[in-house]
């Protein structure tokens, strides 16, 4: 019997991404599993002498911080009340680079499976962007279930 206890559903905020939260709702009621909402944001670059009157950057990237953990909360509020109210969702905040920063988690928590969504971009949309989705598909320590966005997909 396959035995998954431990999801990791990656976010990006956007519109797509809400596809995979009923996946993941649906298969963490089935198991009994734990929920790791993951959003990973980029870091700004620091120079050590920024010319006068730049913006402060440490502030810049606090608000974030911020505007991510209250997107996170947000989430939670309208997609995974019961999984809150019985402590089996979990917000994870990253800076880093997104992919790596995916599968370095899935790793150390010794996560049963991803679940994430496709952004349905164009070919040279991907050419240009690449796919965090399909880096993680690629290097992952367990399955992938990955949803297909019902918004915006394009044919190639």
């Amino acid at each position: 019997m396959v035995s998954i206890k431990k999801i990791l559903l990656p976010t990006d905020f956007s519109e797509s991404a809400t596809a995979a939260y009923a996946y993941a709702k649906e298969l963490a009621s089935i198991f009994k599993s734990r929920i790791f909402l993951i959003h990973v944001y980029e870091p700004i670059a620091f120079y050590s002498e920024a010319p006068i009157g730049m913006p402060d950057l440490v502030d810049i990237e606090k608000n974030i911080y911020a505007s991510s953990y209250q997107s996170m909360e947000r989430i939670i509020d309208q997609h995974f009340q019961a999984e809150k109210s019985e402590q089996r969702i979990e917000k994870v905040l990253i800076q880093g680079k997104p992919f790596l920063e995916i599968i370095r988690y899935a790793k150390e928590e010794s996560a049963d499976m991803i679940i994430m969504t496709t952004h349905g971009r164009s070919a040279l949309e991907h050419i240009l962007l690449g796919s965090v989705t399909e880096k993680v598909v690629r290097k992952a320590p367990c399955p992938v279930l990955t949803i297909r966005s019902q918004t915006g997909f394009v044919m190639p």
